[in-house]
């Protein structure tokens, strides 16, 4: 989270007015306009409002906006915009620009402003699409083997039941129809005693192993006692467990390598500056999360 979000956060909802200097500073370091981002939606003492200013407020206000449709949370923004120039124009007028609680907080959201512009251009030019796929393609050749398979299972309330229903399977009886049946599990008999696919560990030590010494395809002879009652055990399938998709971690992978591409930037740059620190360093208390650190 940046500096700008958090100084943001901190203040009520589209209080703006006390916002003045970063929209304008940041309206001042956006790029060339596009036609649309010309378009005037407001004019407040004769200067215009536009897309560009809408954008601006948008980015920094998101968080505050929650979910509204669109057309009341461009009125919303707008709204703001005209507040915000209303009352700077009125603080001009005052001479609080001259003051130096204006300039002093001028140059903290100027500073503020050109720190984030700065290293978000600098850790995306490091941060490429490239970058997040090559971080993950030398993950997943490090991620161990784990073997898995795929059971299903019949569960029988007694030994004679899961007697008759080994009995029914060596008589070519269908194990999924068979599980949807008689089986007592009723979370997986619907799915013919689907139990998905599991590692060593992951289900209850009877299954776990009577599973070990089977072949792909073969069911358990006689009947499996564990506490739940009979389980006639197949083993349906044996594979290693695929690496999890690019899809679905490179959000959590550019993260990280943003992250790190930030301390990495921000320790370069502090070690060719000339910094003198006047206070002493302090390390932090622990951030109070509602655990009770020393109970655990």
């Amino acid at each position: 989270m940046t500096l700008r979000k958090i100084h943001l956060k901190a203040r009520a909802p589209f209080r703006l007015a006390a916002c003045a200097a970063t929209i304008a500073i940041a309206c001042l370091a956006s790029t060339a306009a596009a036609p649309q981002e010309n378009a005037v939606l407001a004019r407040v003492n004769g200067v215009d409002i536009t897309g560009a200013d809408l954008a601006v407020a948008a980015e920094m206000y998101s968080d505050q906006l929650g979910k509204m449709p669109e057309d009341a949370r461009r009125s919303v923004l707008v709204d703001a915009l005209i507040e915000l120039r209303v009352v700077a124009d009125a603080a001009k007028a005052a001479n609080v620009a001259e003051t130096d609680s204006f300039k002093r907080q001028l140059a903290f959201f100027e500073a503020q402003t050109l720190r984030t512009i700065f290293m978000d251009s600098k850790v995306a030019e490091r941060v490429t699409d490239e970058a997040v796929r090559k971080s993950y393609d030398d993950q997943v050749v490090k991620i161990p083997p784990v073997e898995e398979y795929r059971l299903s299972h019949v569960l029988l309330a007694t030994e004679q039941q899961g007697n008759d229903a080994v009995a029914a399977l060596r008589s070519g009886k269908d194990f999924a129809e068979l599980a949807r049946e008689v089986s007592q599990d009723t979370a997986s008999k619907a799915n013919g005693g689907d139990l998905g696919f599991v590692s060593s560990g992951q289900t209850i030590a009877e299954i776990d192993s009577a599973a070990a010494s089977l072949q792909q395809g073969e069911y358990t002879q006689s009947p499996v006692k564990s506490a739940f009652g009979f389980h006639v055990v197949k083993l349906d399938e044996r594979r290693k467990r695929p690496a999890p998709a690019f899809e679905t971690i490179s959000g959590q992978i550019r993260e990280s390598l943003e992250a790190t591409a930030s301390q990495q930037m921000l320790a370069d740059l502090r070690s060719k500056a000339k910094i003198e620190k006047f206070v002493p360093d302090v390390t932090p208390p622990p951030v109070d999360d509602g655990h009770n650190q020393q109970a655990e």
